[in-house]
């Protein structure tokens, strides 16, 4: 009886490797190209390129108005004309997949000499955690899985991942908001975010008639939902980006976190300087954490001033020439030491 049992589980395995032989020969290639391009290029440019910069929208978004609309990356190379340095960037992307892409380079081959991650600090908020967006980003990532590919594909056509509803995700939002207490030195009236964003809902801003600023009160709330938190290492993100960090670490590769800049003066402006604090504790928190002999953390928080923001009724990362060669040239910076001899001053 064992042995037909054995029998029939080799015969089982022959066929899922004989299976999985045929698709990686005939429809790998372009499940990669459409659901996972990332890992397509990781692989493709590896032996090429010194430095890969690994970003979301912040790195490529630029005003029409732009002189200039070259990508954060982009500008970031200029001060280093003889070194190739390979963009990856996705919209919406975060620590918890800039991780997996960290595992597709083959480290049997031509290792980077440095990894640059973005740092966003409105990613470890609940409204990003839960963003309806993240049942799609996470759909690619089943492909990372360590099972033979025609598996990972049975398990992607059966949507085993994390698939959760938006309503689901709303709700795991708000009771997060609702539920997670603030902490601050001193006493403040707003316990929670949930608290914090109805009271300047309701009626946080005045026109000089009397009425209601609906355009200023919905700014203002959504800088309360994007900044209100208090990091600690139980955010999914900070174990995202230790895991990072140990790679990198473990693997002897230099990385740098590019901290991205946010509007604080928006921010002190319309809800005020409580939230500041907040904001630039969490920054605080970021960097202690993560600067050491193998990781920089470069800090663009208050770099940026807010006119050089492209959107100004949405907490963005988003912003115009002068914003991103800011960026730019903070990293290059934070580079010089490592590529001295390929950096190259730009004006």
């Amino acid at each position: 009886m064992i042995k037909k049992i054995c029998i029939r589980l080799l015969l089982v395995l022959f066929i899922i490797g004989g299976l999985n032989a045929v698709y990686n020969f005939t429809l790998y290639d372009s499940l990669i190209l459409e659901k996972y391009p990332e890992k397509f290029r990781i692989l493709k440019t590896q032996d090429s390129a010194e430095v890969f910069y690994f970003g979301e929208s912040s790195n490529v978004t630029y005003s029409e108005t732009d002189s200039i609309k070259n990508s954060i990356s982009e500008m970031t190379n200029f001060f280093f004309p003889t070194l190739k340095i390979q963009t990856i960037t996705k919209y919406a992307t975060h620590a918890g997949i800039y991780k997996y892409w960290l595992k597709e380079f083959d480290l049997n081959k031509q290792k980077p000499k440095a990894i640059i991650v973005t740092l966003n600090l409105r990613s470890f908020d609940a409204g990003w955690i839960h963003s309806k967006l993240e049942t799609q980003l996470q759909e690619s990532m089943v492909l990372t899985k360590s099972y033979p590919t025609i598996i990972n594909r049975f398990l992607l056509s059966l949507q085993a991942f994390d698939n959760k509803t938006e309503q689901e995700r709303e709700l795991d939002m708000l009771n997060d908001w609702k539920n997670t207490e603030l902490i601050f030195p001193q006493e403040f009236k707003y316990k929670t975010v949930a608290q914090w964003d109805r009271a300047m809902a309701a009626g946080g801003y005045l026109k000089t008639d009397g009425s209601w600023d609906m355009a200023k009160i919905n700014l203002a709330c959504h800088f309360i939902k994007s900044y209100a938190f208090n990091l600690n290492e139980s955010n999914p993100r900070i174990k995202d980006f230790d895991e990072i960090s140990q790679w990198c670490d473990e693997n002897k590769i230099n990385l740098y976190l590019n901290l991205m800049a946010e509007n604080y003066q928006f921010a002190d402006s319309l809800v005020g300087k409580e939230l500041v604090f907040l904001m630039r504790q969490n920054r605080d928190f970021l960097v202690k954490r993560y600067s050491n002999s193998n990781c920089k953390v470069v800090d663009n928080l208050e770099s940026v001033d807010g006119k050089e923001f492209i959107d100004i009724e949405w907490t963005t990362e988003h912003y115009r020439y002068k914003g991103r060669m800011r960026i730019a040239k903070n990293l290059a910076n934070s580079l010089k030491d490592q590529f001295k001899n390929a950096y190259k001053e730009v004006y």
